[in-house]
């Protein structure tokens, strides 16, 4: 009984110390390594793309535009106007009008919501494009609608008016105990000027502060040659707003909060 005693604590330090040494191994500020069947580039604008050929669900490709930007980039001006670009987006652009783009999509098999969806959240915003592979038109067209949200989202007046009842419903359906969410305020949805939506859309949807996602059915040649014929001519600002990323303070003390709603 005391040998087994011994041999328990015997295994129990060297669990312990294996651990230990594991843990001090890792260096919680690297970056997180990218697997080996992922082909990583960047394009002369700072655009970043990620390429992976996934052959299962056969003939199916799911694209994403994804803008290191999002609501925590507001002036105050514009808050809630992260998440209403969003919006804008299916309403209108320089390749496909009001209703043409998700009429297309949905002739094609994809379904809005259900496939086709965005979001945005503080720091990000990410547009998810899934495409059949069938015919070599699918592709290309899919590739011009990320280029439209990236670069020609239209923003036409009366379609950004007839957009604030939507996203004002939206915000009084998620109503609580919470503040400055990337849903915005009342007062700045219902009156926001034009130009503030627009200036969001100059200021930070800008090549280098994106990248592209090609996942699927495709040969990766394919999917960079692709995107380099759209996504090369895009420019950056002459003088780009830095961005800058928000500081979050140490704690060394337990703290607790309690809320009543």
């Amino acid at each position: 009984m005391t040998t087994n005693f011994v041999k328990t604590v015997c295994v129990s330090a060297f669990l312990f110390a294996y651990s230990v040494a594991a843990q001090a191994a890792i260096n919680l500020a690297d970056t997180i390594p990218v697997g080996p069947q992922v082909k990583v580039g960047k394009l002369p604008n700072g655009l970043t793309y990620y390429i992976q050929k996934n052959a299962k669900p056969e003939k199916k490709l799911e694209l994403r535009l994804v803008v290191k930007a999002g609501s925590i980039l507001e002036d105050e001006d514009q808050l809630g106007l992260a998440h209403f670009t969003e919006h804008m987006a299916f309403n209108g652009s320089t390749n496909f009008r009001k209703h043409e783009l998700v009429s297309y999509l949905q002739s094609i098999g994809v379904k809005f919501g259900a496939d086709l969806n965005a979001y945005t959240s503080f720091d990000e915003t990410v547009y998810i494009l899934p495409i059949p592979t069938n015919r070599k038109a699918n592709v290309d067209k899919g590739f011009l609608v990320l280029k439209d949200w990236a670069s020609g989202i239209t923003f036409n007046h009366a379609d950004i008016d007839k957009e604030r009842g939507i996203v004002l419903e939206e915000l009084r359906l998620g109503k609580g105990a919470s503040d400055r969410l990337p849903i915005g305020t009342e007062p700045v949805l219902a009156n926001f000027k034009y130009d503030a939506i627009k200036r969001f859309y100059k200021d930070w949807y800008r090549p280098d502060l994106m990248a592209v996602v090609a996942v699927g059915d495709i040969d990766p040649k394919v999917a960079e040659k692709l995107i380099k014929t759209h996504f090369g001519p895009l420019k950056n600002p002459a003088k780009p707003r830095p961005r800058e990323y928000a500081a979050i303070p140490v704690r060394s003390e337990t703290e607790a909060v309690v809320i009543t709603d």
